[in-house]
């Protein structure tokens, strides 16, 4: 993955400053540096680059240390962190710093800064965050020409996309680390970090209490469709108990003679029914018949009376 700062200025501006030594006896480092930066911008071909990195660290550890070999240093482990990143390999890059240098707070400020630039392109500030902090605490770090700009970055690039506003803010108070238009520019962007996320806090609870009361009016409908149904089986079943008491209380010949009472009417009111000819027919006459009777002998006595 490529960072967006891809190899920067101060690397560039190294990687120049030893150019006019190519006539007059070159370090060897100076030259890998310069075949580093050419296979990285021109070539891209970024495992020779941080190879040739690699061979050029080696021998500045070996030798005794200078300004002029520091500044070398720093420009290899730049193109060389930039070369790690476009292979993917992004992971390996702090490891990778840290090996050439005795204590994390010796890194020079130019390779500091490709870090943490790095790591939170890829969203992984928190690796930086330890590494920084120690850093910035180191008094000597901070006659270095880049001290505001890394102080920056971590405020920007660390801290605050960590949630960490409190210490953002008393580094950007700090009248060491920041000139006064810098404090302003660094507390304005604390305050519009601090909105955002007093707004994602809300939004958040909003849509938590939203899940409650969904869950729980749900949880009421269910107790209230379950005690509707048992209301319902109650009521049919004490129905139907009812009815079947009542039923069973009636002489059974009364019932034969409504089934047949209710045959006949059927039969009337249908005189299509196929079961309206043939023997059925006749059997229906019969029942006719015996029904006539019946009330014709009930009604015999009054007659005779009268």
């Amino acid at each position: 993955m490529a960072v967006t700062e891809n190899v920067s200025s101060c690397s560039l501006s190294a990687m120049w400053e030893w150019s006019h030594w190519s006539h007059s006896g070159t370090p060897p480092a100076v030259s890998l540096l310069d075949g580093a930066a050419d296979l990285l911008v021109l070539e891209r071909n970024f495992s020779g680059a941080l190879e040739l990195c690699e061979r050029g660290l080696q021998i500045i550890t070996a030798e005794a240390a200078d300004t002029r070999c520091e500044q070398v240093k720093a420009s290899l482990c730049v193109v060389g962190i930039q070369a790690l990143a476009e292979l993917e390999r992004w992971r390996e890059v702090l490891p990778w710093v840290v090996q050439y240098y005795r204590s994390p707070q010796e890194i020079p400020h130019s390779v500091m800064e490709m870090c943490l630039l790095l790591y939170s392109r890829v969203k992984e500030p928190r690796v930086m965050v330890d590494l920084s902090r120690t850093w910035l605490s180191e008094r000597s770090n901070r006659r270095q020409p880049g001290y505001t700009r890394v102080a920056e970055l971590h405020v920007l690039r660390v801290l605050l996309p960590l949630g960490l506003l409190s210490e953002a803010e008393d580094l950007a108070k700090d009248p060491g680390v920041f000139a006064p238009q810098q404090q302003t520019l660094a507390l304005n962007a604390i305050t519009e970090y601090r909105r955002r996320w007093d707004q994602e806090g809300d939004r958040a609870k909003s849509e938590v209490a939203h899940d409650e009361q969904a869950a729980s009016e749900t949880e009421r409908g269910t107790g209230n469709s379950k005690a509707a149904i048992l209301s319902i089986a109650r009521l049919l079943y004490g129905s139907l108990s009812l009815a079947a008491r009542r039923i069973c209380r009636v002489p059974f010949r009364r019932v034969i003679l409504a089934f047949l009472l209710i045959a006949v009417i059927l039969l009337r009111l249908d005189p299509a029914s196929p079961i309206s000819h043939g023997p059925v027919f006749r059997l229906l006459l019969l029942i006719r018949e015996g029904v006539s009777g019946i009330f014709q002998s009930s009604s015999s006595p009054g007659t005779k009376k009268h």
